[in-house]
């Protein structure tokens, strides 16, 4: 479990201010600068921009210098143990740049809330608030690593096009149609669907109508010509066939468990 000490979000510091603890804060420090500031890391000076994030691990130093206007988000914390890190593969005493800040700025705002509202069960709510904001960051990083030349707008357009069709199973989905929602050649959106979420858009829905499909059958108890329909499939036989391959055995035999 997440425990948060001193936390804040917008926080404005007066002008060239400077944080200076060499011996660290006695905690983790997880912090969202939003102004460019002078970074001592490793015995080095690194020059951030707006829109850094660096988790400091207790009893690294904290030291950082604000070149003009001082502006950051931040908290404190301590757990029952590191094995956040791990889980969600953090970078940690690392100056990073997530492609969208603002969305963490969020997390950072509503554990603010909570911390100083102190609401029933506010802590547990800061415990799944600080897990989101972990998974938040995590997923922003390894969608978009260093280096890899991805552009954050791509991504959100395929984001975006990825939940308009698995919302809508039952809809007559084809190449061209999915295709559209990007703007994209057929080519393309399969090759930057395939390379965003490491899955065809095709094995996808077919995933997802097994899904419901199987729901139907057994929960609503839906004839299998009814169920079929409703999760997607046009073709009865189809179907059949798919839900055999993958369930070993036809969806009336599944309706009967």
């Amino acid at each position: 479990m997440f425990y948060t000490g001193y936390c804040d979000y917008n926080r404005f510091n007066p002008d060239c201010d400077i944080i200076n603890r060499p011996g660290g804060s006695g905690d983790y420090l997880f912090l969202y600068l939003m102004t460019p500031m002078k970074v001592r890391l490793g015995g080095r000076t690194e020059m951030t921009k707006e829109g850094a994030f660096l988790l400091y691990t207790p009893g690294e130093a904290q030291i950082y210098e604000a070149v003009g206007r001082f502006k950051n988000s931040f908290v404190h914390f301590n757990c029952d143990n590191d094995s956040f890190i791990a889980a969600y593969d953090l970078p940690v005493n690392k100056i990073v740049y997530p492609p969208y800040p603002d969305a963490m700025n969020t997390l950072f705002k509503a554990i603010y809330v909570e911390s100083v509202t102190k609401q029933d069960y506010y802590r547990e709510q800061i415990d799944k608030l600080m897990h989101q904001l972990f998974i938040a960051f995590s997923r922003q990083l390894h969608t978009f690593p260093e280096g890899s030349g991805f552009q954050a707008d791509l991504f959100e357009a395929f984001r975006k096009a990825r939940i308009e069709i698995l919302t809508h199973i039952d809809r007559k989905w084809d190449a061209d149609s999915m295709a559209a929602l990007t703007n994209h050649g057929t080519s393309q959106f399969y090759r930057y669907y395939r390379l965003f979420f490491n899955r065809s858009p095709k094995s996808e829905l077919l995933d997802a109508r097994m899904e419901r499909s199987k729901y139907l059958l057994r929960v609503e108890k839906l004839p299998v010509a009814q169920a079929a329909i409703q999760a997607g499939f046009d073709s009865l036989p189809h179907f059949t066939r798919y839900f055999k391959k993958a369930c070993g055995m036809t969806p009336s035999e599944y309706s009967r468990l």
